[in-house]
């Protein structure tokens, strides 16, 4: 577990732990002066002519010119009231270290963990889940700093009990042997018992977070369709059903992390008292000397049997929490090595820029969960500032064909070439020169302008290349209609505009970044003949200025592209436009 939580931190973390390790030992001793102080003041009332039997105590009255003990006993009361003071705010200011230690890092990996697996490739994230993925950047990073805290905590209350204990066996060392033994074999075989259920509980508890995300987020992405066929009820029994084994859940870790305190409290406590019948029976020690040590135990009791719950549930949490460790370890070595061998790959110095041509060579590609190729030795040409258009029956690899060309698959074999060279050592470069519309556009739930700058903050957005996309896909005239201009809000997925106005944001988003290629996949085949017609306007106007790869089912999409292909039985061939619209002359 030590070498997992190592790996995951970074040094500068590491270093702020250790600190925290040293200001935690620091308090374990303030902890330890609070109840030793506690013996001179118990000593000095019990016994008043002990100010000049015994040396310290003499010593103390002599410097401080005590006349008798009450001076004595108002002294130590003040000594005593000053320590805890003194520590409770030390205390205070350390657990706020921790928490701020915990709370900030906590943030950081979650940061970290989502920028990891958004760099990541397109089949990394077509074989996970998104609730899958919101859990490990939400819950399993919560988990691993709730571990962490648990940890810190753990070492702070076993410093506190190691020193008290420590103070206490030189006071009396059977009493104090016979608790701490009789408490460390329970405290060990509650351990024993309990990690195996705790950890099989963590495991358990992070698939059942998963299947309650998935149902919540499926229920509220389709709610469309979910009112329409009166489905509610299906996906609150499922959503409700996955709650309630995440609550049982959550029920267990908690009642099983409780149940050791308040055994713990009985076998201590039990056992300072047996040891004291037994001495009471079996010793014939002064009265007054039991009154002494019982007091000094019974404070002693009171700091202690707290870190000894405290220590408990600090263990239960961790055993709960581990499998959250062990996932974030995994998943960070998986993606760390994607990220390795994708900057080894990839030379991001050098520009790529398209001159000439786009070259498909020698293409063979096939999933990887999959034998069968869906493409084989397609080897075509695209010229620059040509429109091209890609025909096939559904399934034929036209989409795979345009996510190679994009840089999210990688062939098994050949590659795509831009004026000789391979995108995959430029994929960076790349992707600034391409601009994409798929079939149904995804709309943040903001204003038109940060729904074309997309990802680009609103001061750094470039107003004439907005303005020059909005006149190129043909926007400039329904935005001037809008009360609120471009700052207009589009709701969620865009719930406020037509189809043919999401596709036309869809093309404006691509447009602004001025692209060298633009590729279409099948952008108008859920709009009817007449907003498609509208859309269509928008892209053959740019018509000669750029490289456009249109995939179409509706032959009326591409019936202006210079070239057309037909994808079919995994291989690209060039279809002649009498082939496919007949003579129109």
């Amino acid at each position: 577990m030590l070498k997992k939580i190592s790996y995951v931190l970074e040094r500068k973390q590491k270093i702020n732990i250790g600190i925290l390790l040293i200001i935690m030992f620091f308090g374990a001793f303030l902890e330890f002066l609070g109840v030793s102080l506690i013996l001179p003041l118990v000593n000095v009332a019990l016994e008043p002519e002990c100010i000049d039997s015994k040396w310290y105590y003499a010593a103390v009255k002599n410097y401080m010119g005590f006349s008798n003990a009450r001076q004595m006993l108002v002294f130590l009361a003040v000594v005593l009231i000053v320590t805890y003071i003194v520590k409770n705010i030390y205390i205070t200011m350390m657990y706020d270290m921790q928490y701020r230690l915990v709370f900030d890092n906590q943030r950081r990996l979650s940061v970290k963990m989502m920028k990891c697996y958004m760099s990541q490739d397109y089949l990394f994230h077509v074989s996970k889940n998104v609730a899958e993925l919101q859990r490990n950047i939400t819950n399993d990073v919560n988990g691993f700093f709730t571990l962490v805290l648990n940890s810190l905590q753990l070492v702070a209350e076993l410093s506190v009990c190691v020193v008290l204990v420590a103070f206490l066996f030189v006071q009396d060392m059977m009493t104090t042997l016979a608790v701490a033994v009789l408490a460390l074999f329970f405290g060990t075989f509650l351990t024993v018992i309990y990690k195996k259920i705790l950890v099989k509980k963590g495991e358990r508890n992070r698939e059942i977070n998963v299947q309650t995300s998935k149902w919540l987020l499926q229920a509220f992405s389709g709610i469309k369709e979910i009112k329409v066929a009166n489905n509610e009820n299906f996906f609150v029994r499922n959503y409700e059903g996955n709650y309630k084994q995440y609550s049982a859940l959550q029920r267990q870790q908690s009642i099983l992390k409780f149940i050791p305190r308040p055994l713990m409290e009985v076998v201590c406590i039990g056992g300072l008292l047996i040891a004291f019948i037994i001495k009471l029976q079996f010793s014939d020690a002064d009265i007054n000397s039991f009154i002494s040590t019982l007091s000094l135990f019974a404070v002693a009791a009171f700091r202690l049997l707290p870190s000894f719950n405290r220590i408990t549930g600090c263990l239960g949490g961790i055993m709960f929490d581990l499998p959250a460790v062990n996932a974030i370890y995994d998943d960070l070595i998986e993606i760390e090595e994607l990220e390795r061998h994708r900057k080894e790959r990839e030379n991001i110095s050098e520009q790529i820029e398209l001159k000439d041509s786009i070259r498909i060579n020698k293409l063979s590609f096939h999933y990887p969960e999959s034998d069968k190729w869906i493409l084989k030795d397609a080897d075509i040409e695209i010229q620059k500032n040509k429109s091209i258009g890609l025909i096939g029956a559904s399934g034929a690899g036209k989409t795979t064909l345009v996510d190679i060309i994009l840089g999210l698959l990688e062939p098994q074999d050949g590659c795509i070439q831009v004026d000789g060279a391979d995108i995959r050592e430029h994929m960076s470069s790349w992707h600034k020169s391409i601009g994409y519309i798929p079939q149904s556009i995804y709309l943040l739930d903001d204003t038109i302008k940060a729904n074309i700058a997309f990802g680009v903050e609103e001061e750094k957005t470039d107003e004439k290349a907005l303005m020059k996309a909005l006149r190129e896909a043909q926007l400039e005239k329904f935005v001037s209609t809008l009360p609120d201009g471009l700052n207009t809000q589009v709701g969620e997925q865009g719930v406020k505009l037509s189809g043919g106005q999401r596709q036309r944001i869809g093309i404006a988003r691509a447009l602004y970044r001025n692209p060298q290629l633009l590729i279409l996949d099948e952008a108008t085949s859920a709009l009817d003949n007449e907003t498609e017609q509208e859309v269509m306007a928008a892209i053959d106007g740019l018509h000669g200025q750029r490289t456009v790869i249109i995939i179409a089912h509706r032959l009326t999409t591409i019936k202006n592209c210079d070239v057309i292909y037909e994808v079919n039985d995994m291989k690209i061939q060039e279809k002649k436009h009498q082939e496919i619209f007949g003579n129109t002359d």
